[in-house]
């Protein structure tokens, strides 16, 4: 009996392990309440709902590289011997139907670099309601007036993720992967505080004389571990004809530190089903549908989905493209939960803070990048990631992604 389920197994119970954190440490995203209350805010549930929901997006939103191998094989019972079953050198993170084959071992490594630089289109160095926020002052426990206060947030977040993928041929048409994403995470935040107007208490508002500010807070930290863990299978049902296609099953496992931008917190099941074809010999259309289902909150399941093509230009050198599309089912959260009091018009209102809006998001990539066998089953592949859209947490330029892999 092969080692190598074993081995699999182990390596993920270590990676287990390897996330539990000392309990009472914290978070990377507790910086945003921990700015507030240094200039003088102290922000209550809408900055903890703010910081979660940032650093659930965040979590989302790192792409994740596709289990399927650049060679896969069938075995020839006449000749006793394995055949390569896949005529191009597949996609990068679209999945195609090819599985590996019986008792073929595939490991692969990655590295990609995050970085993201604006929500929604607005800037993360100038987040900021278009109003001012309205916070009591206190003396001695007692309400002695109400500030009116531009908050403004920079913040800086990025991410260092190696992948760690290994995919087994338990059948000819079943492949069972495990991808341990070892991630690294650096966040900071500049919090700019300028009270505007003041009001006694039951009084009206006033342009601020003195004490005004502003008030100015940074912090910085840099977190390691494990991100959520994926279980992932594939069934080859058809390859038939000129249409190909197979059945995936993703298990996400919630090992990642949700605070430090690293994890969902939950646990995921995703059906998926994936179908290619080939043209002129060389050229492979795929397409990809997936739903996240979120186990703990069926309402925060989404869809993924992708159609592409890659092709051999040369017999070592593939080419490929991809449309990649992920589509919330409904909100990430109510307005009330990241909602605070602001001063509109003189007139005292709840507004989302920092003007974030965490209403139900699509977000649409172009992925484009190149395989390259080096030498015999090992090949190295690098890619780029572009963002078609500027919903949610978006990196403004392109996230660049290389990695090496080999099949035994």
């Amino acid at each position: 009996r092969s080692a190598v389920p074993k081995s699999i197994l182990f390596v993920c119970a270590l990676a287990v392990l390897g996330v539990v954190q000392e309990a009472g440490a914290r978070s990377l995203s507790d910086q945003l309440v921990q700015g507030a209350a240094r200039v003088g805010i102290q922000g209550g549930s809408a900055f903890d709902a703010l910081a979660e929901q940032l650093a659930n997006t965040a979590a989302r939103s790192i792409p994740v590289v596709s289990a399927s191998a650049g060679f896969t094989y069938r075995y020839n019972p006449e000749l006793e011997v394995f055949e390569r079953s896949s005529e191009t050198l597949g996609p990068i993170y679209l999945e195609r139907p090819d599985t590996l084959g019986r008792s073929k071992f595939n490991v692969s490594m990655s590295y990609q670099y995050v970085k993201f630089d604006s929500y929604d289109g607005t800037d993360l160095g100038k987040l900021a309601s278009p109003y001012p926020i309205v916070t009591k002052v206190r003396a001695g426990g007692v309400v002695t007036s109400a500030n009116a206060t531009r908050l403004t947030y920079d913040l800086g977040l990025h991410s260092n993720v190696i992948g760690l993928s290994g995919t087994y041929g338990v059948l000819d048409d079943l492949d069972v992967n495990l991808l341990v994403p070892l991630i690294q995470t650096g966040f900071d935040t500049g919090v700019n505080a300028l009270v505007t107007k003041t009001a006694p208490v039951g009084g009206a508002f006033a342009p601020c004389t003195s004490g005004c500010g502003p008030r100015t807070a940074d912090l910085s930290g840099d977190a390691f571990g494990v991100e959520d863990i994926l279980l992932r299978a594939k069934y080859l049902l058809s390859r038939s004809g000129r249409l190909r296609s197979a059945l995936g099953l993703q298990f996400r496992l919630p090992s990642g530190n949700e605070g430090d931008f690293q994890g969902t917190g939950s646990f995921e099941i995703s059906p998926a089903i994936y179908v290619s074809t080939l043209l002129a010999g060389r050229v492979s259309p795929q397409a990809n549908l997936a739903i996240d289902v979120d186990t703990q909150a069926v309402s925060q399941s989404q869809a993924r989905y992708g159609v592409g093509v890659d092709a051999d230009v040369l017999p070592r050198l593939g080419l490929s493209l991809a449309f990649l599309g992920r589509s919330e089912f409904s909100a990430s959260a109510s307005p009330s939960e990241t909602s605070f009091l602001h001063l509109v018009n003189g007139t005292p209102q709840s507004e989302p803070l920092l003007g974030l809006d965490f209403g139900r998001k699509d977000y649409f990539d172009l992925s484009f990048g190149l395989r390259a066998v080096v030498w015999r089953e090992l090949m190295v592949f690098v890619n780029g990631l572009y963002a078609l859209n500027d919903q949610g947490l978006r990196n403004d330029t392109i996230i660049p992604l290389v990695g090496v892999e080999g099949t035994f």
